[in-house]
């Protein structure tokens, strides 16, 4: 979570600047893979991001500038460490289909798998 809130985590815009030669494109999508695109644009984190706005009545992101300040704060200081790891658990669940799909060649996982994965590594 440190890496996302600085803009450092290696999405493919950050490994091109380290000479990565490889695609820029999302892996599951056509539009180039920034950490705002693959947390907040692309379609699931839309869809995760959704469902945590339904279920628990947050306000929906925006950027990640909005993960900390408005969803970690919005619940007041009893839930601030559960809403925290909610992020982290999505955030997390995120980044490891995004890890299969470009390192491992999997397919992409359908968005009940992802919601599955999320809630697992909620429980944990």
């Amino acid at each position: 979570m440190w890496f996302l809130q600085r803009g450092v985590i290696l999405t493919k815009d950050n490994l091109v600047r380290r000479n990565w030669n490889r695609s820029k494109m999302c892996a599951f999508c056509s539009k180039d893979e920034t950490i705002e695109h693959l947390f907040f644009d692309y379609l699931y984190a839309k869809f995760l991001c959704r469902v945590v706005h339904f279920v628990l009545g947050l306000k929906p992101l925006n950027d990640i500038h909005d993960l900390f300040p408005r969803w970690y704060k919005q619940g007041g200081v009893p839930n601030q460490s559960l809403l925290f790891t909610g992020c982290v658990a999505i955030c997390w669940t995120i980044w490891l289909t995004r890890n299969e799909v470009v390192f491992d060649k999997c397919q992409p996982k359908t968005f009940l798998q992802v919601v599955f994965r999320g809630t697992y590594w909620l429980r944990q």
